[in-house]
């Protein structure tokens, strides 16, 4: 099922809906600033083991967990580095990828599949997502959808594809493929691991 949200000021009847949804297990296709993305609620085994059931991924693979502010992330993570934060302040929202250690208050679903106690932190820039996370009370955990080694572009390709898979697929036209740049900050110093959408402003 499509859902369309209007572009500037999305309905919260509808992101309501969807947050309940996501709190007792759902899964939901939303566009982001880099691709579309599955997401669950980081607090749900449920929509957590749907999100590896659907990519068919190995369960030591890590999610990405999607966050509406530093605040949200910092509980968290173990330990945040000036740099970190500094940079985190400067260029988000967007479309980066932060690798940190996480801390114990980690939601437990995710701690399953992130037995190094890395986590890779996204604070998109996308109005429906950031909108959804004001609302919602946790974080979302995502993967990026993928099938046959590529992106997937549009609503109605994704519909097609996974409309009898997911709860709903929020319509976000189409998006151009452009990965994150993923930045670790796990060891001494920073590293990038991938120069992807957004590395020119680093």
């Amino acid at each position: 099922m499509i859902i369309y949200l209007h572009p500037i000021n999305p309905e919260i009847r509808k992101l309501n809906s969807i947050s309940e949804d996501l709190k007792k297990g759902a899964v939901y296709i939303f566009p982001t600033d880099t691709v579309y993305a599955i997401v669950a609620d980081a607090n749900s085994k449920e929509g957590t083991e749907k999100l590896y059931k659907l990519k068919k991924l190995d369960k030591n693979k890590p999610l990405s967990l999607l966050c509406k502010d530093i605040s949200m992330a910092s509980q968290f993570i173990e330990y945040l580095p000036n740099e970190a934060y500094r940079l985190m302040k400067k260029i988000t929202p967007g479309p980066f990828t932060f690798i940190l250690k996480a801390n114990k208050l980690l939601p437990k679903p995710c701690i399953v599949h992130h037995k190094d106690r890395h986590i890779g932190i996204r604070f998109p820039d996308h109005n429906y997502l950031q909108e959804l996370l004001k609302i919602h009370e946790s974080p979302l955990t995502s993967t990026s959808v993928i099938t046959d080694d590529e992106h997937v572009t549009n609503s109605e390709d994704l519909d097609s594809q996974f409309g009898d898979k997911v709860n709903g697929i929020i319509d976000g036209g189409i998006i151009q493929i452009e990965p994150s740049t993923i930045i670790d900050f796990t060891g001494n110093d920073m590293k990038i691991i991938r120069e992807g959408k957004g590395f020119e402003r680093l």
